[in-house]
């Protein structure tokens, strides 16, 4: 079992005690999803009572700000609270994860659209895609956008969700992308267009208008204000959610999951080795697996690289949160080590999973065992974008020769 698990020893949230809580809430709903993880894969989709268990249990209120009933909890408690949920369930982790951190993401918008979101309604829940396929232009008071938007994690559970275009050159405003929330009841979902080898559960779909759907000036963010950490949502009194930049911190959200799932197999692997007997045709030849130095090795390699992936990115993410609170700024280095440690984990989530994997036997591919699930959906989700590790690492390269850093971070 990870160190990691129960109370963090130094956190850096503004809440301390509320963070050991959700994260313990979290592991007590581990019997429970991982009961439901084949059906949830099956489904394509979260459940409808298992996202009311995510919501009872305060996970999708981690990012949301405080004004509005949320727990304004720092990106390091997502990582814990998300390391949890995955080991019992890859894809329902990806979607409380989506949750909590697009509930992050809405704080950067103006308090006209939080009140919106969240004023009447704070159990809520946002979702969001980031690729701008969709169009939009330019009308008295807002934008017109329409469009398909792929990969919408957890759309069928969502009630907001933000979609994103090209946003046109105006005055002298350069051409950006821009963010436009909207209520789910204006979009469709393609139910057909999410048929994937792993991550099936998280039920990323396309959503889509084929009529342009009108989005006011105070539903609409900007990219680079993203990237600038200088939303509207910035001058907003208390608003400390907002201060937190997407491109330095927000993959910390998907990389969760992957450790927990990680975590998952190496807790399948432990207690079903303990158990299994080798097949042998050699009279005597029969014993326990565990025996086996070769699989005593497997344990230990991939406890170390998930123990390690989680200790880096806590070390990283505790004092950039801390000076974040504190009402600093992260320089270029900062940022661009966060996203490297992110990268790492992803790495050693896959390498670990695949380790284990390849320990376990032919009957480990049998679809009632844990691992296989684990194994498909940890090496689907390390392929997302934000988690590229040769990318990263080139960006942290860039940095330390001096040049200019061209990823995002």
């Amino acid at each position: 079992m990870s160190q990691f698990v129960h109370a963090d020893p130094n956190p850096s949230g503004n809440d301390a005690a509320l963070a050991d809580e959700v994260v313990a809430r979290a592991a007590a709903l581990r019997p429970v999803l991982a009961e439901r993880a084949r059906q949830t894969e099956a489904d394509g989709r979260v459940s409808d009572d298992t996202t009311r268990l995510l919501r009872e249990a305060g996970i999708f209120r981690l990012g949301q700000p405080l004004a509005f009933g949320g727990s304004a909890q720092p990106p390091s408690t997502m990582l814990r609270v998300g390391f949890e949920i995955g080991r019992a369930c890859g894809s329902t982790g990806w979607c409380a994860m989506i949750g909590a951190v697009n509930a992050w993401l809405a704080s950067y918008w103006p308090i006209e659209a939080q009140r919106e979101i969240w004023g009447d309604a704070p159990d809520n829940l946002v979702i969001g895609t980031f690729v701008p396929t969709g169009q939009c232009e330019p009308v008295d008071g807002g934008y017109q956008v329409h469009g398909r938007w792929p990969f919408a994690s957890n759309c069928d559970n969502a009630d907001w969700i933000f979609v994103s275009a090209s946003l046109p050159a105006s005055g002298d405003r350069p051409a950006d992308v821009g963010w436009f929330m909207v209520p789910r009841t204006e979009l469709s979902i393609d139910h057909d267009s999410w048929r994937v080898s792993g991550m099936q559960g998280t039920g990323s779909k396309t959503l889509f208008s084929d009529k342009p759907l009108f989005v006011p000036l105070h539903r609409v963010v900007r990219f680079s204000d993203v990237v600038r950490v200088s939303t509207p949502g910035r001058a907003v009194e208390g608003n400390v959610m907002a201060s937190f930049g997407f491109t330095t911190f927000g993959a910390t959200t998907l990389v969760a999951p992957l450790l927990g799932m990680a975590q998952g197999g190496l807790d399948w692997y432990i207690e079903t080795m303990a158990k299994k007997a080798r097949t042998s045709l050699k009279p005597g030849g029969a014993g326990l697996v565990a025996h086996s130095p070769f699989v005593q090795a497997r344990v230990g390699a991939a406890s170390a690289a998930i123990d390690a992936a989680m200790a880096l990115l806590l070390t990283s993410l505790r004092p950039a949160e801390a000076k974040i609170m504190g009402g600093g700024t992260l320089d270029n280095a900062e940022r661009i080590r966060i996203r490297r440690d992110i990268g790492f984990a992803a790495q050693q989530a896959a390498h670990s999973i695949n380790l284990l994997f390849e320990g376990a036997g032919a009957s480990a591919t049998s679809l009632d065992t844990p691992i296989q699930r684990y194994w498909r959906d940890i090496n689907a989700a390390a392929r997302h974008a934000s988690l590229d590790v040769q990318a990263i690492n080139a960006l942290f390269g860039e940095e330390r020769f001096g040049l200019p850093p061209t990823g995002q971070f």
